[in-house]
């Protein structure tokens, strides 16, 4: 076991010791403990443990549980989550966090989640949504003093559109986040800061740049004994002298991101750092070089580690063909081919899984909202009833106050009380009407603009009004059913709802105006 995770397991060791006595020698209740304990697995990466204690914690605390606390266990059950690569498990979780945003004082933990639930987005190749969230997040914390969330949500937008191929767009953000480096203490997010700045230099091809960054974030994580940032910034900035073709100071940067990954114990960087070495040798021509520092890389590499043992192997093809030993070369190529088909069959069952899950999820939510909707009708039902012996005892008694003017005052006033008679059952029954019906909205244009809405959003809850389907507002308005639903969901979150029905009755024209 390497040196890095006997350090952590030792750390977990002590904070389950040292944890249940507090400062003053008292002791720390049962759920304190146990959501301690759930942190220190998640901190040495043994999520689902984690995942399993935050959960159970919420069950013990029941219909007790504060609102804040509930919402802080399921942030962390969605971050180990999306850490296990779960991403759309995660989503629920976040979205839980978010629609309880009017109960909570702090915006931090909002921003969280929704910064996590931008990643599972993100990750999920849904970028639209991810930027969506992203901008969300850092519209939320843009007024406050919280100047690393927001250097953190630019950052983040930042990487999105760089993903996305828009550079000038990407760089924008990050030149935001470098304004708001003098205000940040986390020197680590500092790096991460730099490190993407200097990257879309190198995209650029502006190397001049990218290197002055690069070695920004080596000075900062000299300064602050950050080992892992400083490896990372010699291997970056490698890679730009190597585009300039300035060999020779590449391989001295890789040989100093090589002694510190040694020093930290960290074989997934040591083995990079070999292949970097090799790949430099290649440039160089050296071959020898370039063949032993790719046996150390292979020496080191984890069976686990697909991708990397591909990469391992198309770089043995690489040499072997630049050596003419053509049998060699083929044979490598086949492994590295076999490798890739390993990758792509993950890929695929993962992608099955994800279906199989966002099904599940579907299905759920449906049965949720038929649940609903039949509370619903439940409701109106037991007040339709109500109404109903209301009116019958009203007219009941109309009919017996009618009843004794007529024996008392003869038959002219027998004539003028059933005229009134008529005239109060007949208002009474546009009354009633009026109690039990919602007056729903004909023209879009009526109130929904009054929500926020924008037109296209007005066009489908008016078409939501008339009881068309997803599929049926599509073929209406010319538009595929995703976006139905992408225009739906952002309907529900700005009329605060969770359902078509609720927001219906929400832009009821019986109900009071929007604040």
């Amino acid at each position: 076991m390497k040196l890095s995770r006997y350090i952590t397991v030792l750390f977990s060791l002590l904070v389950f010791i040292i944890l249940p006595v507090n400062s003053k020698g008292q002791q720390v209740d049962d759920l304190s403990l146990l959501e301690w304990q759930a942190d220190s697995l998640a901190l040495i990466e043994r999520h689902l443990e984690a995942i399993d204690i935050y959960r159970e914690i919420i069950i013990c605390q029941g219909e007790d549980i504060r609102i804040e606390d509930k919402d802080r266990l399921n942030y962390k059950i969605g971050n180990s989550l999306m850490l296990t690569g779960r991403d759309l498990e995660a989503m629920p979780y976040f979205s839980s966090v978010i629609n309880n945003s009017n109960v909570k004082s702090d915006p931090g933990l909002d921003f969280d989640a929704m910064t996590g639930l931008g990643k599972t987005y993100e990750y999920t190749g849904k970028h639209d949504s991810a930027f969506y969230w992203y901008l969300e997040a850092s519209t939320l914390v843009s007024q406050s003093a919280d100047t690393p969330r927001i250097a953190r949500g630019v950052r983040n937008m930042a990487q999105l559109l760089r993903v996305l191929k828009r550079i000038d767009e990407a760089r924008y953000y990050c030149e935001q986040a470098i304004e708001l480096i003098p205000g940040i203490d986390d020197y680590r997010a500092v790096a991460n800061i730099y490190n993407e700045y200097a990257y879309l230099f190198e995209l650029s091809e502006n190397y001049d740049s990218a290197g002055y960054y690069y070695q920004q974030l080596i000075d900062l994580s000299i300064k602050n004994g950050y080992l892992k940032g400083e490896s990372v910034g010699y291997s970056n900035l490698a890679s730009v002298l190597e585009k300039q073709q300035r060999y020779e100071d590449a391989l001295d940067l890789k040989y100093k991101g090589l002694e510190i990954d040694r020093k930290i114990d960290d074989y997934y960087g040591m083995m990079n750092s070999y292949r970097g070495l090799s790949t430099t040798y290649l440039l160089l021509k050296d071959y020898v070089n370039a063949l032993d520092m790719l046996n150390n890389a292979h020496q080191l590499c984890d069976t686990s580690w697909i991708v990397e043992l591909s990469g391992i192997h198309f770089g043995y093809y690489k040499i072997y063909r630049e050596l003419d030993r053509i049998s060699d070369a083929l044979d490598h190529y086949e492994s590295y081919i076999g490798f890739r088909e390993r990758i792509n069959m993950e890929e695929s069952r993962q992608n099955v899984d994800e279906l199989l899950i966002r099904y599940e999820t579907e299905l759920k939510e449906q049965q949720i909202l038929l649940l609903e909707q039949e509370t619903l009708l439940q409701t109106k039902r037991i007040r339709l009833q109500w109404l109903l012996i209301g009116v019958l005892i009203l007219i009941g008694l109309l009919l017996t106050i009618s009843s004794w003017f007529w024996v008392r005052n003869k038959n002219y006033e027998l004539k003028q009380m059933k005229m009134e008679l008529q005239h109060l059952i007949f208002r009474h029954k546009i009354d009633s009407k009026e109690d039990v019906e919602i007056e729903l909205v004909v023209q879009p244009s009526e109130i929904y603009n009054e929500w926020g809405l924008t037109g296209r959003e007005s066009e489908i809850l008016y078409y939501l009004g008339q009881g068309y389907s997803n599929s049926e507002i599509g073929r209406a308005l010319f538009i595929s059913d995703n976006t139905v639903k992408f225009h739906i969901k952002n309907i529900y979150i700005k009329l605060d709802v969770k359902n078509r029905i609720q927001a219906l009755l929400r832009c009821s024209a019986d109900q009071q105006e929007p604040k």
